[in-house]
């Protein structure tokens, strides 16, 4: 058996380290509905709306509404139980071996992941996942986080980030979302309250949406 080097070793320690100070339901969380009044550029609509694991959401609106408008509702509400859920770590990012290239940088070291197929990196500072990447063929996708939610505990949880699409042989950024997310502690537990993205196309055309949640109740 192959031991790890200390580069390696600390690797590890960082990026598994950054992953447990993530905020995260327990895998048994019941869930929640809410009421959610959707804003974009074709107006408002209101509807009911249940996220109860990463795998299970739904939205049901009293007027009709188009396809790709509720398929980016359903898009963002998945994202939003992906945020709150997570996915374990250690049979994911964790069973890849890592280097840590520790130059000195304002987002923190960068540690690659070996063997990986979508080539991921992430940069770390202070407990906290600043940069993540990967790819998929010849595209490659970036998420910058650039503020956080943080809890009593040290937990964090994404407040603030940008995600892009890069074509990287033709060094041309396909679409970018700024996204803003605000949170809120009901009965000891976070739940969110807004969010909001800005999405930018390959033409630079500009145009947001927003998800606002109240009158929330546990699925249990």
């Amino acid at each position: 058996m192959v031991r790890p080097t200390e580069n390696q070793t600390l690797a590890e320690q960082l990026l598994a380290d950054a992953f447990a100070h993530q905020y995260r339901y327990p895998p048994n969380h019941p869930g929640f509905s809410a009421s959610c009044r959707v804003r974009d550029e074709f107006g408002e609509v209101d509807a009911l709306v249940a996220l109860t694991s990463v795998c299970d959401t739904e939205a049901m609106t009293e007027v009709a509404i188009s396809t790709p408008r509720f398929e980016w509702i359903m898009q963002d509400l998945r994202s939003l139980a992906r945020t709150l859920w997570g996915h374990p770590y250690l049979p994911n990012e964790g069973r890849f071996p890592k280097r840590i290239d520790e130059a000195p940088h304002p987002l923190g070291p960068l540690i690659t992941l070996h063997d990986d197929p979508h080539q991921a990196t992430f940069r770390v500072r202070k407990h906290r996942i600043t940069l993540a990447t990967r790819k998929e063929g010849t595209l490659r996708h970036t998420v910058r986080m650039d503020r956080w939610h943080m809890r009593p505990d040290g937990r964090w949880l994404p407040a603030q980030w940008l995600t892009e699409v890069w074509d990287e042989v033709n060094s041309v950024r396909l679409m970018s979302d700024r996204y803003w997310d605000l949170f809120w502690p009901i009965g000891g537990e976070l739940v969110p309250q807004l969010r909001r993205v800005d999405s930018t196309d390959d033409l630079g055309v500009t145009t947001g949406r927003s998800l606002n949640l109240g009158a929330w109740q546990r699925g249990d």
